[in-house]
C-alpha cells in the first residue's frame, strides 16, 4: 500500500501450515469512524433562530393580517402554531439545560400575556377593559420574549438585567406617552380602533426596532461583562494540588443572607465577587453552587419586578375605555 493511502478493504492470502493457501477478507476499513452527534453549537443556533422567527411570524405578525375585530378562532390556531415553535426554539438552544428551562418559562409567560390579549379583542369576558389594560399585557409579552432571547445567547446576568430595564423604560414611555397620539392619529374617535389595524402595525413595528436594538445592546454589553466580571467558575486549581479555595463561605452567607431579605442587589454583586477567578483555585463546589442560586434567584426577581412597575405604570397611565 502506497505510504498516505487510506487502508481498504482487499481479499488476503493467509499462510496455513503445510504451505496450503486460503483466502480471507482483511478486516481494514474503507472508512473511518467518527463520533456523531445530533447537532454541534453552529447547527443548534441555526436551528434556534429558525425555529424563533418562524414561530415570532405566525404568533406575532400573520395575526395583523386578520381581519379586526380578530376572530377567536383563527386567533388560537396561529398562536397555537407560534408557540410550539418557540418553545422548540428554547429547546433546541445551544446553552445549558437550566438557562433553557429557564427560556421556556419565559415562553409560557408569552403566551399567558397573549391569551389575555387575545381575550380582550376577540371575546367580552374580560370586557370592560381600557387600553392601559391592553398595553400592559403587550408590554409584559414583549418583555418576556426578549429575557428569554437573553437566556438562550446571552447569559450574564447584569446584561439580562440592564437589557430589561432599557425595555422596560423604552416600552413605558411609547406605551404611556406616544401609543395614545398615534392611535388619535389613525382613528379619530378612539371607539374606531376595534375596527381597524394601523394602530397596531404601528405599534409592532415599534416595539421591533426596540428589540433589534437591544438585542445589539446586549450582545455589545454581554462580551464585556463576560471579560469584566466573569461568573464562571473557570480559574485554574492552586499549584498545591487543592482545587477549592478557602475563605468564601462567610461571603456566600452573606449573600444568601442579603437574598432572603430581599437586597438583590447587594446579594447579586457578592455573589458575582464571589465567583471571580482567582489564583489560588476555584470555588469550593457547595459555595460555587450557592453562588449560582443567588445570582439566579436575585436576578429573576429584579428582572419581574422591573417589568412588573413598567406595567403597572402603563396600565395606570390610559383609563380610556376600549369598544365593547
Amino acid at each position: 500500500m502506497a505510504q498516505g493511502r487510506e487502508p481498504d478493504a482487499r481479499v488476503s492470502v493467509v499462510e496455513q501450515p503445510g504451505g496450503q493457501r486460503q483466502s480471507g477478507w482483511s478486516r481494514e476499513e474503507v472508512w473511518q469512524a467518527w463520533p456523531l452527534r445530533w447537532a454541534d453549537r453552529a447547527s443548534r443556533s441555526l436551528l434556534l433562530i429558525a425555529l424563533a422567527l418562524g414561530g415570532l411570524l405566525a404568533s406575532w405578525g400573520l395575526t395583523l393580517l386578520l381581519h379586526r375585530p380578530p376572530s377567536l378562532t383563527p386567533s388560537l390556531t396561529l398562536h397555537a402554531i407560534g408557540l410550539p415553535l418557540l418553545l422548540l426554539a428554547a429547546v433546541v438552544a445551544p446553552a445549558s439545560r437550566g438557562y433553557r428551562i429557564a427560556a421556556a418559562y419565559c415562553i409560557v409567560l408569552y403566551a399567558a400575556a397573549t391569551t389575555v390579549i387575545v381575550l380582550m379583542q376577540s371575546t367580552t369576558l374580560l370586557r370592560p377593559t381600557t387600553y392601559g389594560a391592553l398595553s400592559a399585557a403587550q408590554l409584559v409579552a414583549g418583555a418576556a420574549l426578549i429575557i428569554a432571547w437573553m437566556l438562550v445567547r446571552m447569559r450574564h446576568p447584569l446584561t439580562i438585567i440592564t437589557v430589561t430595564l432599557g425595555y422596560a423604560a423604552a416600552a413605558a414611555a411609547y406605551y404611556a406617552r406616544a401609543f395614545p397620539s398615534v392611535r388619535e392619529a389613525v382613528a379619530g374617535n378612539p371607539w374606531e380602533e376595534a375596527a381597524t389595524v394601523a394602530d397596531e402595525v404601528v405599534t409592532r413595528g415599534v416595539m421591533l426596532l426596540l428589540l433589534l436594538g437591544l438585542v445589539l445592546l446586549g450582545w455589545w454589553l454581554d462580551g464585556w461583562m463576560r471579560a469584566l466580571l466573569p461568573v464562571a467558575d473557570v480559574a485554574e486549581p492552586h499549584a498545591s494540588g487543592r482545587a477549592s479555595r478557602t475563605g468564601e463561605r462567610p461571603r456566600r452567607r452573606f449573600a444568601v443572607a442579603a437574598m432572603l431579605v430581599g437586597l438583590d442587589l447587594v446579594a447579586i454583586a457578592i455573589a458575582i465577587s464571589a465567583k471571580q477567578p482567582n489564583p489560588r483555585g476555584r470555588l469550593a463546589a457547595e459555595d460555587d453552587w450557592w453562588a449560582s442560586i443567588v445570582l439566579a434567584v436575585s436576578s429573576a426577581r429584579i428582572v419581574m419586578v422591573i417589568v412588573a412597575i413598567a406595567a403597572v405604570a402603563v396600565w395606570v397611565s390610559d383609563p380610556t375605555q376600549r369598544a365593547t
